[in-house]
């Protein structure tokens, strides 16, 4: 088994020598983002087989990134070698690493690769801080359901029902691992499956569902041991022995360990050796072995005690540090965000100073212009009523030529009617007396020299009377000075 994984290695790095001398050839040009893209993949798959060689390899894709100047690929080639240092228990290295890939990717306005560091970051928090894991877990979803990131979403599903595991919320923590098993089995993403069952035998596991904890862990281990994942082997292991310990199968259970301490031992990782020394401890106490159980306490605590004092204190100390470092971008994120709103207000206060200049302008002229319009009917209205004084004065005269006319008017009409009184009897009488003549003549009662000289002179009198009152008529009517 350790043979084949060794061969498998060599290969995979053969592969990668190969990959790597070919992207520096000068016939092909420079390397691509693609290249980087597939290195860093690479990188990645290595985590659960080899974190050293996630390291070496993502480290090789940085450079080349760095060369092209391709953000996502330095970013996420940051994010790579902090997942590698993180199982390798390198905890502060890995949060430097995630900061920076974080950097990396706010540059080019990557909230997606943001995202997956918000995991990672979570993953960090896990061990000690359940909320803050949580947290940062629960963002990291926010931008994975965004963009419909099937892989990211199952794989935030599991690191969320591992916190609730931790919890002792198994029922709720088997609900988020069915929701990631269908994911990923719709993804053919055999590593992610086998990670997930894993999971799921040790909810089973604190449920106290023994038989299934076995049957799903023994599934897990038989693919991981297909596919030389050989973290993963070596968790399932751990896994089995604490199923196998609840149940008092002590010779299943070290057999497990056995099994297991092979590869965490090639793994280097220390503190995967601290939970089989842990596990070791447990199983020679239930069976009361204590002097055995003693010794593997010592070697947890005494013969390397300074690193474990180390590795717990970094622990520890790990989320105020990383709530440090964030609240430090948090407080330079705000102060760029104020000078921003400063500039902001500046330029409104600005543009509200030139309306308002522009407003106060508009209202002078208009005063200017409201003032002379004022001014202008001021002088129309007097002329107006100059108007109408000379109208009136106009009309005052004509009232009074009326007055006269209408006076004269009535002092002729009142002669008229004298002298039509007057004439009704002086000229009657003249009339009457023809007529009296007339009727003589008819009879012969005069002669006829006698009768034209009464009839001259009658004639003669109408004729006088008639002058005489043309005269009178036609006179002027004097205005009474009393009136």
């Amino acid at each position: 088994m350790m043979l084949k994984a060794l061969i498998t290695n060599a290969l995979m790095l053969l592969l990668f020598k190969s990959t790597t001398f070919a992207l520096w050839q000068p016939v092909g040009g420079p390397a691509l983002q693609h290249d980087v893209d597939s290195i860093n993949k690479l990188a990645y798959n290595y985590r659960l087989k080899d974190p050293e060689q996630t390291i070496k390899y993502a480290t090789t894709a940085f450079n080349l990134s760095k060369k092209l100047n391709y953000l996502n690929g330095q970013g996420e080639a940051c994010r790579v070698i902090g997942i590698g240092q993180s199982y390798l228990s390198k905890y502060d290295e890995a949060l430097d690493k995630y900061l920076e890939a974080i950097s990396y990717f706010e540059q080019n306005n990557n909230l997606k690769g943001i995202g997956k560091v918000y995991n990672n970051i979570g993953n960090l928090y896990s061990p000690n801080d359940y909320n803050k894991a949580l947290e940062y877990y629960n963002k990291s979803l926010l931008v994975a359901k965004k963009f419909n990131a099937k892989p990211e979403i199952a794989s935030l599903y599991v690191n969320i029902g591992l916190i609730q595991s931790k919890k002792k919320k198994f029922k709720s923590a088997l609900e988020k691992f069915q929701i990631s098993m269908n994911l990923f089995q719709q993804l053919g993403n055999q590593e992610l499956i086998i990670q997930c069952l894993q999971d799921m035998g040790e909810a089973y596991n604190g449920l106290k569902q023994y038989q299934s904890a076995e049957n799903v862990l023994n599934e897990a281990l038989t693919k991981a041991k297909v596919r030389d994942m050989n973290y993963t082997i070596a968790s399932i292991e751990l896994a089995l022995t604490n199923v196998y310990l609840n149940q008092n199968k002590f010779e299943q259970a070290k057999e497990a360990l056995k099994n297991g301490l092979e590869y965490a031992k090639s793994l280097n990782n220390r503190d995967l050796q601290n939970d089989y020394n842990y596990a070791f401890y447990q199983l020679e106490y239930k069976r009361k072995n204590y002097q055995a159980a003693l010794g593997y306490l010592k070697q947890n605590y005494t013969q390397d005690s300074a690193y474990y004092r180390q590795s717990f204190s970094n622990r520890i100390t790990l989320a105020s540090d990383l709530f440090d470092q964030l609240e430090n971008r948090t407080k330079n994120e705000r102060i760029i965000a104020r000078q921003k709103y400063a500039t902001t207000l500046f330029w409104a206060s600005t543009t509200v100073a030139a309306l308002l200049f522009a407003l106060v302008f508009l209202l002078v002229i208009n005063v200017k212009r409201t003032n002379k319009n004022n001014k202008e009917l001021t002088r129309l209205n007097q002329e107006v009523s100059r108007k109408k004084e000379d109208l009136d004065r106009v009309n005052h005269n004509l009232e009074n030529i009326i007055e006269a006319r209408t006076q004269d008017l009535k002092v002729k009409n009142k002669r008229l009617s004298d002298y039509s009184l007057h004439l009704s009897h002086e000229i009657r009488g003249p009339i009457a007396t023809l007529k009296g003549i007339v009727y003589i003549q008819e009879n012969n009662l005069i002669n006829k020299d006698e009768c034209i000289e009464l009839i001259k002179k009658c004639v003669f009198n109408i004729d006088d009377e008639i002058i005489s009152m043309s005269k009178m008529l036609n006179e002027s009517v004097e205005p009474n000075p009393k009136e």
